[in-house]
């Protein structure tokens, strides 16, 4: 799964002009065209409530959290964005039942918080619900790792797993060969 997801959502939601919303809301969010002259996209966000406390740089989304993007799709119970300034995205905070998926792949955790300074992505377990952090990949060759935490740092790519369980569709791993194939050598 592209962990890029958790933050192409941010970045798309820190421009939203949102205001409190008391009632179910629906926030369209146009992103400008990208630099490479690509066409410009719509996120759709729908909660049960939203509101924006611009004195604080906080966007809440709260209840049946939904977003809809062409890249990836996300629920969870509530997300909330901080800024800084008015729409310069600091962090995001995913709680409850969170979930994203992009093609193929998934994740799936109890609460997600990404920081852009330090270009971090945090998956976190809640061990008293009984929920572990999850990322899928249910494409050709199928994988997964569980734990309590995944931490993983976008520009490096690096990952690191507490209390980890991996497992992998070893398809063949019978041959050298096959070895060869899951350990990508």
């Amino acid at each position: 799964m592209s962990l890029l997801a958790t933050i192409l959502l941010a970045e798309a939601l820190a421009s939203a002009p949102v205001a409190e919303t008391p009632g179910p809301a629906v926030v369209d969010v146009v992103k400008e065209a990208p630099a490479d002259g690509a066409a410009p996209r719509t996120v759709r966000v729908t909660s049960d409530r939203s509101s924006y406390l611009r004195k604080d740089g906080v966007v809440m989304f709260e209840g049946h959290v939904a977003v809809d993007d062409v890249e990836f799709k996300m629920h969870a119970d509530e997300v909330t964005l901080f800024l800084q300034g008015t729409n310069e995205l600091k962090r995001v905070v995913a709680i409850g039942n969170v979930v994203v998926t992009n093609g193929l792949r998934n994740g799936s955790c109890d609460k997600a918080t990404y920081n852009k300074a330090l270009s971090k992505v945090v998956l976190y377990g809640d061990e008293k619900k009984g929920v572990v952090a999850r990322l899928e990949d249910n494409g050709r060759r199928r994988s997964s790792v569980a734990g309590s935490k995944i931490t993983f740092w976008i520009d490096s790519e690096q990952v690191e797993v507490e209390k980890s369980v991996v497992e992998v569709d070893a398809g063949g791993v019978g041959s050298k060969d096959g070895l060869r194939q899951v350990l990508g050598k």
